[in-house]
């Protein structure tokens, strides 16, 4: 507990009365009870024990007055503090029974050190920097947008970009000036690809290959060169600049008959996906891995099934916006709530999709009693996919409190949402990557995720959250899964999908509440956020080997 009382008591030298012992007692309530919302209680109950006994003679009928004397007191210190950690370890239940760590002050925050060094962590101009990118890609899926935009140096107060000139738009008079000042890698986005998952792709590799990220119309825009006296392209001006591709979304670019030979093509990923297929992976001339376990399959894949191109293999990990630092930079800097790892209250956020695992975390919660709050926010079109529309009646019923949000969030309410958490539970079938944990990491919330890879790579079993127990299924489809019914599939390897119940689920909650104190939830946090520090600048640091890389 980080504290400790010892008291020596003298022998009495004055007889002990029952009068005197219920004076005693009564006078020793009254003290304890004005000091006892602070631990210098348990100080001042040893000062009036010594005090007392230096003034007590032994009574006439031997120890017995003097141990009443002592063991009231002690016993009731003992119950104090056995009901004080009891209610630490029951979690919410003992929360809303005792409530006796907000009465004394013993939250969290008292007691742990929630704050990174300085040099664990990545500069808040930095990481308002990926929001300010991430967010004119949400916005405007039709503009260019270059790594300067936002940078730090070209922030306003109030957390905005100084410098939107530099944005490339089609009516731009200085367009061609600005399309010919080429990077050393270029990133190809289409513009019905502009979603929050691939925006938040795209702009970290924006940001720390000091690239931009190009539509489609770009590459198919004529510009009147004066200076040649002719007409030009893209493919003109940046022929031998490596293009960055996400997934399969190549939009047909590469085998545009304008296509130079001599032009790289990168790709980053998202390995648990069906669209992608050996010729994909054999079309490449490097491919970046987000995780460790694509870097593992697809170099294992490549000594399996061939190299054709020589493609070269990057290990980079990968990063996200932070949400909190957003929304403070928007809102202000007491926007964003502060963590309570006492009361446990659950967020589950799913979007538009439908393998967040939202099916097994419902039932999970509509079937178990004593469960903590939970919140879910999902697009209506996933939700009744998902359930009937006669669903709504069981959870108006539901054994655990549940809070159903049907609908898309703007983007700053999201924000705020996932940062003000401080449990989110997001246990997925299959992903990528994750940027929802990645978001929560960067908030330092507590996550509840499955045992499967890439999950259990970003969320450390104990350490920076809990985990869900699946089994781990191989997909047909998908090239790298480990069982592809096609040719030219990986071998060797276990499956991406996570198999559960919502048993599964709720044995993780379960584990959270009553083998963790807020103390613990509160270390989770911590790691977790810095992990996310740590990966961000892992991450930017295999950008600049890429960079070096595409100069070759």
């Amino acid at each position: 507990m980080g504290w400790q009382t010892t008291s020596t008591c003298s022998k009495p030298q004055k007889p002990v009365t029952q009068t005197t012992l219920s004076h005693a007692y009564k006078k020793l309530c009254e003290d304890l009870q004005s000091s006892i919302s602070t631990w210098s209680g348990f100080s001042y109950l040893a000062t009036v024990m010594v005090k007392w006994s230096a003034e007590g003679e032994e009574p006439s009928r031997g120890r017995r007055g003097w141990a009443l004397l002592l063991l009231v007191p002690l016993v009731a210190v003992g119950l104090f503090t056995l009901i004080v950690e009891t209610t630490s370890l029951l979690g919410p239940p003992g929360d809303k029974l005792l409530g006796l760590h907000r009465a004394i002050g013993l939250t969290w925050r008292h007691r742990f050190s929630y704050y990174l060094s300085p040099d664990e962590v990545v500069p808040d101009e930095d990481l308002l920097h990926l929001s300010l990118l991430h967010e004119v890609c949400i916005t405007d899926t039709n503009t260019s947008v270059p790594w300067q935009f936002g940078s730090p140096g070209n922030q306003a107060v109030g957390g905005t970009a100084n410098n939107s000139h530099v944005l490339m738009h089609k009516n731009d008079k200085d367009l061609l000036q600005k399309l010919r000042q080429c990077p050393s890698v270029d990133v190809y986005l289409p513009h019905n690809m502009h979603t929050n998952g691939y925006c938040e792709d795209a702009v970290a590799f924006v940001k720390y290959l000091e690239s931009r990220l190009l539509p489609g119309w770009i590459l198919e825009t004529k510009f009147f060169d004066t200076d040649l006296g002719r007409e030009v392209d893209y493919f003109d001006l940046c022929p031998k600049t490596p293009m960055l591709f996400l997934d399969h979304h190549w939009g047909g670019v590469t085998v545009s008959p304008r296509w130079p030979k001599e032009k790289p093509i990168y790709m980053v990923p998202n390995i648990e996906i069906v669209e992608l297929t050996p010729m994909h992976y054999w079309g490449v001339d490097a491919v970046l891995c987000k995780t460790n376990e694509c870097y593992d399959r697809v170099t294992k894949w490549y000594e399996q099934e061939g190299n054709p191109r020589n493609a070269k293999v990057f290990y980079t990990k990968h990063t996200s916006t932070d949400p909190g630092l957003f929304v403070r930079k928007r809102l202000g800097e007491y926007a964003v709530a502060d963590k309570d790892f006492s009361e446990i209250k659950m967020l589950h956020t799913a979007g538009i999709s439908t393998t967040k695992g939202t099916r097994e975390v419902l039932e999970c919660w509509t079937y178990t009693a004593g469960l903590p709050p939970l919140d879910v926010y999902i697009d209506r079109k996933p939700f009744y996919r998902l359930f009937p529309a006669s669903y709504k009646l069981k959870i108006a019923r539901s054994l655990s409190p549940v809070s159903i949000h049907l609908g898309m969030m703007n983007r700053m309410n999201y924000s705020k949402v996932v940062a003000d958490a401080s449990f989110i539970v997001n246990p997925s079938y299959s992903e990528g990557y994750g940027h929802i944990i990645n978001q929560a990491r960067a908030s330092g919330a507590v996550v509840i995720t499955n045992d499967v890879p890439p999950m259990n790579e970003m969320i450390i079993a104990n350490e920076s959250g809990i985990l869900v127990s699946v089994k781990r299924e191989k997909h047909p489809m998908v090239v790298l899964g480990g069982k592809y019914k096609g040719e030219h599939g990986l071998k060797g390897f276990g499956g991406l999908v996570a198999a559960f119940e919502s048993s599964d689920v709720c044995q993780a909650v379960h584990r959270l509440m009553w083998l963790t104190t807020p103390g613990d939830r509160a270390e989770m946090g911590l790691n977790a956020r810095r992990q996310y520090h740590s990966d961000t600048k892992y991450f930017a640091s295999a950008m600049q080997e890429v960079r070096e890389y595409a100069k070759k």
